[in-house]
């Protein structure tokens, strides 16, 4: 059973029979998408959603024969992304197991090659392949548990100084991948610089390290779809799942930069959300793609 359908909603009283029960229940809806008709194996594959509230909801890819036999593939929780980002470059590969994908495209202003779980996989079937090729990404994030802390105190002039570095950091990583090695070097120091910087708060001042670090992307775990974000609420709404009555927080946040959308339940949010507060919290990075 994923363990991040409590994130939508699912906490209290779901047991292994309701989890049951509910996936029975969406796998012979009416309702479907065909993923790919694979006429090799001879063998369909249909995508079926069930939204439990506003973008919130539950996937179910089936694998069906030739016979009429069904059989899940894979089951996956979901906020859905309406925001899409281009990028010029995108990959994809199969998993191991089952009809799901992972892609990935490198962000600059992140500063991490971004990997995520696909939630619209028959999207790559029409594209008919998963090297890489430009591609539109609506990023979203559940989240087991978060933090709400108190933002780095700053007013307009820093917030407008963090975005011009960010304009140029993005615009000097840029040059050096087209191979220029000042640029190279200048980002290269300015790291330098900001490790040295933030050490000497932390290690000699003994500063805490959210009081220096304003926001951040870190990978975290084995799992490369997981991330460790600290940044700024830019907007939030709470919203019930209709088929629990349990309650989620969809938050904005500011990362570096970059907006990302986030569903939490509130149960698992520690502090209440606010306009200019940060959260602070582990994700499980998806995307939808076009």
């Amino acid at each position: 059973m994923n363990r991040y359908f409590r994130a939508i909603g699912f906490l209290n009283n779901f047991s292994i029979k309701e989890y049951e029960r509910i996936v029975e229940d969406i796998t012979f809806r009416p309702e479907g998408s065909i993923i790919t008709d694979n006429l090799k194996a001879k063998y369909l594959i249909l995508g079926k959603c069930l939204d439990c509230g506003e973008d919130i909801g539950i996937c179910v890819r089936i694998i069906k024969d030739k016979h009429g036999n069904m059989h899940r593939d894979s089951v996956f929780p979901y906020l859905r992304n309406n925001e899409y980002v281009d990028h010029d470059i995108c990959s994809f590969e199969k998993k191991i197991t089952g009809e799901e994908f992972l892609g990935v495209y490198e962000d600059l202003a992140l500063g991490e090659n971004v990997f995520f779980y696909v939630q619209n996989s028959d999207e790559l079937y029409k594209k008919r392949t998963i090297k890489s090729l430009p591609c539109s990404v609506a990023l979203s994030g559940l989240s087991l548990a978060g933090n709400v802390i108190l933002p780095i105190k700053k007013n307009d002039a820093d917030r407008q100084n963090a975005k011009v570095f960010n304009e140029k950091r993005v615009n000097l990583l840029n040059k050096a991948n087209e191979g220029d090695h000042n640029a190279f070097a200048t980002v290269r120091y300015d790291d330098i610089l900001t490790n040295v910087t933030v050490s000497e708060q932390v290690f000699v001042e003994s500063m805490d390290i959210y009081t220096v670090v304003d926001s951040s992307f870190i990978p975290c775990g084995a799992e490369c779809d997981l991330y460790s974000i600290l940044g700024e609420i830019m907007g939030f709404k709470k919203i019930q799942n209709l088929m629990s009555g349990e309650y989620v927080y969809v938050l904005d946040v500011l990362v570096k930069g970059q907006t990302l959308k986030i569903c939490i339940n509130e149960k698992d949010l520690l502090g209440e959300p606010e306009i200019g507060l940060r959260f602070k919290g582990t994700v499980w990075l998806q995307g939808r793609i076009r």
